[in-house]
């Protein structure tokens, strides 16, 4: 729990936490004794439709309305306390696939035209699961999308899990929308669509995380052609046609590239062993005696 881990800190109990929730960033930093190391993120945290369980997901207007009704920078600051990026793509700024043409769209006037357009006026009802101590604020996170798809008419059955019991969830998609957050392994952009739009194939574990169930044979091979091209500036460029495909599909809710904080006792050396993978290697980390 999140006041446990910064108590436990605080108090002297333990030398090292991660993550450090936003409303505890200022209180860690004023602390006597401790150090906070924040970085900007990669990890984009998102919600995915599942087209199999709800057939209204099909249709791209729906699928548009919801990304519209969502406030991406509401949530960054104000659940986030200004602690992440509002996201409307998949790679990060600084990736070869980010399009710097894209941007959150939230706009619930739109939102409500696109479902009126669709048939869908008077809305639907949906479920979604979504871990409670996986992302940071991942469960209030939830509550706040379902508050805001409750504003085109769409009712939300929400259930949050500790991640021990999320995952098995997520891999049998027993929800029509999940929550989940993607780290490229590899630092390119790429790995993000293989994972998670890719036309789910289980035999290659193409989509293998793709709980939408999204498909887009021809984005799917303008990456594997991308992976493919030696030329950078070529390569950036399907990437980043890749990226507008998805957006102007809504082949899922982006909502932001999650940052990064850890704190630690003075005498504990965190800085060297930190990487915005949030893959500490606390197997180099110096401790000074005290």
């Amino acid at each position: 729990e999140n006041a446990t881990r910064v108590a436990a800190l605080l108090s002297g109990d333990v030398d090292f936490i991660s993550p450090v929730p936003p409303n505890d960033l200022e209180r860690v930093r004023a602390a006597e004794g401790v150090k906070l190391v924040t970085m900007s993120g990669t990890r984009i945290i998102m919600l995915q439709m599942n087209q199999e369980r709800v057939e209204a997901f099909k249709d791209p207007k729906v699928r548009k309305a919801f990304v519209y009704a969502v406030n991406q920078q509401a949530i960054a600051e104000r659940l986030m306390k200004g602690f992440a990026t509002p996201a409307a793509q998949l790679s990060p700024k600084g990736y070869v696939g980010y399009n710097p043409d894209l941007e959150p769209r939230y706009d619930l006037e739109k939102a409500k035209q696109l479902m009126k357009e669709a048939g869908y006026e008077d809305g639907f009802s949906i479920t979604m699961m979504a871990p409670n101590n996986r992302y940071v604020n991942d469960a209030q996170i939830a509550q706040a999308v379902a508050a805001m798809l409750a504003r085109i008419n769409v009712t939300v059955d929400l259930k949050t899990l500790p991640k021990a019991q999320y995952w098995s969830e997520f891999d049998a998609r027993a929800a029509d929308m999940m929550m989940i957050g993607w780290q490229s392994d590899t630092q390119d952009s790429a790995n993000f669509f293989e994972y998670l739009t890719f036309c789910p194939d289980a035999d290659t574990g193409a989509g293998q995380y793709n709980a939408g169930m999204y498909c887009n044979p021809e984005v799917d091979q303008l990456v594997r052609d991308a992976n493919l091209e030696t030329d950078r500036a070529k390569r950036a460029e399907m990437l980043q046609a890749a990226e507008k495909a998805i957006y102007d599909d809504a082949a899922f809710i982006p909502l932001h590239w999650q940052d990064l904080a850890w704190a630690a006792d003075t005498n504990v050396q965190i800085e060297p062993v930190l990487n915005v993978m949030n893959f500490p290697y606390l197997g180099d980390v110096v401790i000074k005696p005290e």
